[in-house]
């Protein structure tokens, strides 16, 4: 009953001020719609084909056909012809208004048939003892002009690089089997040969490496979702420690340690309230992200496979968050301690836990101080439920690791507190 009563009286001072709980819930969907809106063309970048390609297209035959089919069956590129000089092509792409610029010359459907039937020719004819003189069209160079964007980095150039030379080998074999086609009806004229087979013999299976055979593809929705609740659910040390800061400054604090039962139950009540605080905002959270933001042309969010431990992590996040709240409430002596402490404190996990920006594009000396962040534990556990498909096993050490800072603070402010009681 003590500790019920305590409940209820964290209950009527939060409520009292109704303005500043209306903020507690209604800050985390902002800051959720907003950033998520930023965010989603370069989440997308990532997942889709978004990378604006501008092809100039001087040949209007079968190679720069295919090339183009080619780029667009690869579901990443984002393809506009126009016929630009070399020049205009170059300005267009310096400008940042396509991140990469192809050219493809006259005629060079044409000098690669020429090239390919007399590299066959000579291939065949050295069987025969018989030796081809090289003629001009063997020596020219057929070139394939790529402008990339400035910005562009080498590891990204580099894997376009690879992508487009890929497709124009492909082109070129084909160009090869063709010509060797022609040959033979030339020395085998009673012949009746079959298409040649042109497919890969040896495919790539490609697919997430997720636990229950999850096919989701991360988006901004479901790291923005998790990372700004959690985010708003580490703020609630603010008006935690001000209570605490509040009830020492108007004597309450002493009335309460004067009434039967121990300090703790005091304490208890305080958490309980305010991680119920914090369960409330994540399952408001939720319905933001399953119902508000497909509205407005985001994906939406899918909340995995079990709801249980989905609130696990949920609750194990708030009992960190509130834990953090009473130890700074029990540390500082003033007000303005309490709410510039915390909220720089909250703020430096939030940046290197990968609350602002993912640790996927961290560089590597900060993703291995992102573990140390409170708020990248509660994320990982998110990611692995909303992206993984992960179960208890995989989400374990998560729940583990915020629980120990839960006890950690709790122990840290007790012990504070009896010492400053002892003086």
């Amino acid at each position: 009953m003590k500790l019920i009563y305590s409940i209820y009286k964290e209950y009527k001072v939060l409520t009292r001020d109704r303005a500043g709980l209306a903020i507690t819930f209604i800050m985390p969907t902002v800051l959720i719609l907003i950033i998520t809106l930023i965010q989603d063309s370069t989440f997308k970048s990532v997942n889709e084909a978004s990378v604006p390609l501008l092809l100039v297209d001087r040949d209007h035959d079968s190679l720069s056909l295919i090339l183009e089919k080619s780029l667009a069956s690869s579901k990443f590129f984002s393809i506009t012809r126009k016929e630009l000089s070399d020049e205009e092509t170059k300005s267009e792409v310096a400008k940042g208004h396509y991140f990469i610029g192809i050219i493809v010359p006259e005629n060079t459907s044409t000098t690669l048939r020429e090239k390919s039937s007399a590299r066959i020719s000579r291939l065949l004819d050295s069987f025969s003892g018989d030796s081809v003189a090289t003629t001009r069209k063997d020596t020219i160079k057929l070139q394939v002009h790529i402008f990339f964007d400035p910005i562009t980095k080498k590891s990204f150039k580099t894997t376009l690089t690879n992508s487009i030379e890929r497709i124009i080998s492909q082109i070129e074999l084909l160009s090869m089997v063709n010509a060797l086609t022609e040959k033979m009806k030339e020395d085998f004229p009673l012949a009746s040969p079959t298409t040649p087979e042109l497919g890969p013999i040896v495919n790539i299976k490609e697919e997430y490496a997720s636990f229950n055979d999850s096919t989701i593809i991360p988006n901004s929705v479901q790291h923005n979702v998790p990372a700004w609740t959690l985010f708003a659910m580490f703020f609630i040390c603010i008006p935690l420690a001000g209570n605490i800061i509040r009830e020492r400054e108007d004597g309450s604090a002493f009335r309460l340690l004067t009434m039967p039962g121990s300090y703790m139950i005091v304490i208890l009540g305080k958490m309980l309230t305010y991680v119920i605080v914090n369960l409330i905002q994540f399952a408001l959270m939720l319905g933001v992200g399953v119902f508000l933001l497909p509205l407005l042309g985001l994906p939406q969010l899918n909340i995995g496979n079990s709801l249980p431990l989905l609130f696990l992590v949920a609750f194990a996040s708030g009992l960190a968050a509130t834990g953090f709240g009473l130890l700074v409430g029990t540390m500082a002596t003033t007000h303005d301690q309490s709410s510039l402490f915390g909220s720089v404190f909250i703020i430096i996990l939030a940046a290197i836990g990968g609350i602002w920006v993912p640790t996927f594009v961290m560089p590597d000396m900060m993703r291995q101080f992102s573990v140390i962040s409170p708020l990248n534990w509660g994320l990982e556990a998110f990611y692995g439920i909303f992206v993984r498909s992960s179960g208890i096993s995989e989400i374990y050490p998560y729940v583990l690791l915020l629980i120990a800072f839960f006890v950690a603070c709790v122990a840290s402010a007790y012990l504070y507190h009896r010492f400053k009681r002892m003086r």
